[in-house]
């Protein structure tokens, strides 16, 4: 079944969404000592975005992430580490509301969106590694630069009106626009 991707205008509310959240994983990660930023296009006033809430955990050593699962889990969170043969420096985790503490190990698993749709993405790594210098980097490009914004948004709506195996098939193309615009910030 094709994936049908919706592109909603920008909502004050996801600030409002994120905190609670973050006050939440603030809560449950405490032993871990996290830093909890809002990433993603929900995070970025004035672009429109899929309306699922992503959020960046970073963690004081790598090695922390072997515990996170288990935390997470625990608060009603879905754990994807199917994802980890790409990102190994990653922990995928995502809230659906229809589906708690399940675990995918593989990629042919994945619940259809439809049916589970996400509420919430938690991306965990080490706090100042690559992976969260460029998230980072990426979401405080399109805050500072409306141009790039802008752009950002008018190709996510072009992409949404086509057809896609899945949301990562999506997520995969846009993918020359983020690494040019890592490319500007010299990451």
């Amino acid at each position: 079944m094709a994936a049908q991707i919706e592109i909603v205008p920008f909502n004050q509310e996801w600030a409002g969404l994120f905190e609670q959240e973050r006050q939440l994983l603030q809560d449950c990660l405490l032993p871990l000592d996290p830093v909890v930023e809002h990433i993603g296009s929900t995070s970025v006033k004035g672009l429109g975005a899929k309306p699922v809430i992503d959020i960046l955990i970073g963690l004081p050593q790598e090695a922390q992430l072997a515990e996170v699962a288990g935390l997470l889990l625990e608060a009603g969170y879905c754990y994807f580490p199917c994802y980890e043969v790409e990102l190994p420096e990653r922990r995928f985790f995502a809230r659906l509301p229809t589906l708690e503490r399940a675990v995918f190990d593989n990629l042919d698993q994945l619940p259809a969106q439809e049916q589970h749709p996400h509420t919430h993405h938690l991306h965990v790594a080490a706090y100042g590694s690559p992976f969260w210098k460029r998230r980072l980097g990426f979401r405080d490009y399109l805050r500072s630069h409306p141009v790039a914004r802008d752009a950002y948004f008018r190709m996510k709506v072009k992409l949404a009106k086509g057809s896609w195996e899945s949301e990562n098939d999506y997520a995969a193309a846009k993918t020359a626009f983020i690494h040019r615009i890592e490319w500007l910030m010299g990451l």
